[in-house]
C-alpha cells in the first residue's frame, strides 16, 4: 500500500469512526438485492466441487467474484468449471493468497438511509483461537487475512468503519431493520474483558441496532476448545466457534428458523444428546423476543442432519498420534471429527435460496426425508424464488457450510418500506 493509499484509508476511516454515533446504519437483510456475490476457490477436490454447484446457483441472477490464491490455480478454477458447464467468461477472478475460503466471515456491509454502502472491519482473532484458546499471540502470517475490509474498502472505493471489538460475518444475523441474532457466549469469548452492555453498545455504533437478541450456546459441534480438546468423550467438532448462522436465521422480519431433534432421537447420538436441550432453551428465547419494532418474533423449526451419519471414523496412528496424543488418546483408539453441517447455514441471493441437503447412497432413509423436508419448508418461506438443494458435507467438514462460503455487497439502494 503506497503513502498516499494509506493517508486516504485513514481520512475514510476518522470520518466514519467520527461519525457513527448519528448516522442512521443498518445491516441489510439477506434477502434484499445484492450487487454482487464472492466465493474463494480452494484448489481442492472435495470443497471445489461443492464451489463449482454454488457458482451454477447463483451465476444466472448476480455477479460473481471468484478469489483465487494465484495464476496458477485461476487456471485450475476455470478448467474445473469450465469442464462442468459452466460460462467462466461471466466470472470475475482476483488474486489474493490471503482471501480465506469461508469469505462470508472478513467484511460486513452495512447502509445507511440514504443507501450509502460502508464497510464495518471488526478486529480479527481466527474465531477466538487467539489468544484465548491458544495462549499465543496471532503469527504474522495468520494476520494477512484479517485485513480484507481494508482490501475491499481500496478496491470498491467505499468507506470504512473500524472496530477494535472482535467479530465474524456468521456470528451475527440481521433482520434488516435493527434487529440481531447472536450467540450471547461467542460475543464474550472474542471480547475478554468486556461486559454484554459494552459489546452491545459497539454493534449499535457499527452496525446500527436498535435491539439484539441474545441467544445460548450454540451447536456442541461448533465450539472451539483448547488444545483443540473434543466437545464430548471421543468426538471433536471443528466449526467456527458458536456462529449463529449455524444456529437461528431470519427468513422475513419477524420470522426465525431453528433446527429441532425429535427427543426421543437425542438420546441416540451423543451430538443430539448435547444440543438437544440447547435448542430449545433458545426456541423459549425467540419465542419469548420481539423485534426493535415490536413485533412478535415467529419460529419455523427445520430439522438438523443426523450427526451419527455425517461423522467420520479416524484411528489414532503414527500420521495423527500428535494430535490426538495431547487429548488422551492412544495409537489404535477410534475419534470421530463432526462436521459443521446444519440445514439452518442457507444463503439467498437475487433470485435463489441456496440450502444443504446431506442424504447419499449408504444413508437411512430418514436423512433422505430431512432434506426433503427442509427443501418443502423453504420453498413456503421463499415463494417468489427457486430453492437449489447442495450437497455440502465437503465443505462442512472443513468448518463451514454455503453461508460460510458466500459474502455478498448488498444494492447501493435506500432502505426497504
Amino acid at each position: 500500500m503506497t503513502f498516499r493509499q494509506t493517508a486516504i484509508l485513514l481520512l475514510f476511516t476518522l470520518l466514519i469512526g467520527a461519525s457513527t454515533f448519528g448516522n442512521d446504519l443498518r445491516l441489510p437483510a439477506e434477502w434484499e438485492p445484492h450487487q454482487k456475490v464472492w466465493l474463494t476457490w480452494f484448489g481442492q477436490e472435495r470443497r471445489d466441487a461443492v464451489s463449482c454447484d454454488i457458482v451454477k446457483a447463483l451465476l444466472p441472477s448476480v455477479k460473481l467474484t471468484v478469489n483465487v490464491a494465484s495464476d496458477g490455480m485461476k487456471q485450475s478454477a476455470i478448467k474445473y468449471m469450465a469442464e462442468r458447464n459452466v460460462d467462466t467468461s461471466k466470472l470475475e477472478f482476483v488474486i489474493d493468497p490471503y482471501v480465506d475460503f469461508f469469505v462470508r466471515d472478513y467484511a460486513m456491509f452495512v447502509k445507511d438511509s440514504k443507501g450509502v454502502v460502508q464497510i464495518v472491519d471488526f478486529a480479527y482473532s481466527a474465531y477466538g483461537r487467539f489468544p484465548q484458546l491458544t495462549g499465543k499471540p496471532m503469527p504474522e502470517e495468520e494476520m494477512k487475512f484479517g485485513v480484507w475490509e481494508e482490501t475491499l474498502s481500496q478496491q470498491l472505493k467505499l468507506p470504512i468503519i473500524k472496530s477494535d471489538y472482535y467479530f465474524e460475518g456468521g456470528g451475527i444475523e440481521s433482520n434488516g431493520h435493527g434487529t440481531l441474532l447472536v450467540i450471547k457466549d461467542m460475543a464474550i469469548q472474542r471480547n475478554p474483558g468486556r461486559s454484554l452492555v459494552e459489546i452491545e453498545g459497539e454493534l449499535k455504533r457499527t452496525l446500527g441496532a436498535r435491539k439484539i437478541i441474545w441467544l445460548e450456546k450454540g451447536l456442541a459441534e461448533d465450539k472451539l476448545f483448547p488444545n483443540g480438546a473434543p466437545f464430548v468423550a471421543n468426538y471433536y467438532g471443528g466449526g467456527a466457534n458458536m456462529h449463529v448462522d449455524e444456529l437461528a436465521r431470519f427468513v422475513d422480519e419477524r420470522t426465525v428458523v431453528l433446527p429441532y431433534i425429535d427427543r426421543a432421537e437425542s438420546e441416540k447420538s451423543p451430538v443430539d444428546k448435547l444440543n438437544y436441550p440447547m435448542l430449545e432453551a433458545n426456541l423459549k428465547i425467540l419465542q419469548n423476543a420481539t423485534t426493535a419494532d415490536g413485533k412478535k418474533i415467529r419460529v419455523v423449526r427445520i430439522p438438523m442432519p443426523e450427526a451419527e451419519q455425517l461423522k467420520f471414523t479416524l484411528t489414532v496412528d503414527d500420521t495423527n498420534l500428535r494430535t490426538y496424543q495431547r487429548n488422551g488418546f492412544k495409537k489404535g483408539e477410534t475419534v470421530y471429527r463432526v462436521p459443521a453441517a446444519s440445514y439452518a447455514n442457507f444463503f439467498v441471493s437475487n433470485k435463489v435460496v441456496l440450502i444443504p441437503k446431506y442424504w447419499k447412497e449408504g444413508m437411512p432413509e430418514s436423512q433422505k426425508q430431512k432434506d426433503e423436508e427442509t427443501r418443502k419448508t423453504f420453498t413456503r418461506l421463499f415463494p417468489g424464488r427457486q430453492v437449489i438443494q447442495i450437497f455440502t458435507l465437503g465443505i462442512n467438514r472443513g468448518g463451514g457450510g454455503i453461508h460460510c462460503a458466500t459474502n455478498q455487497l448488498p444494492s447501493d439502494s435506500p432502505r426497504p418500506l
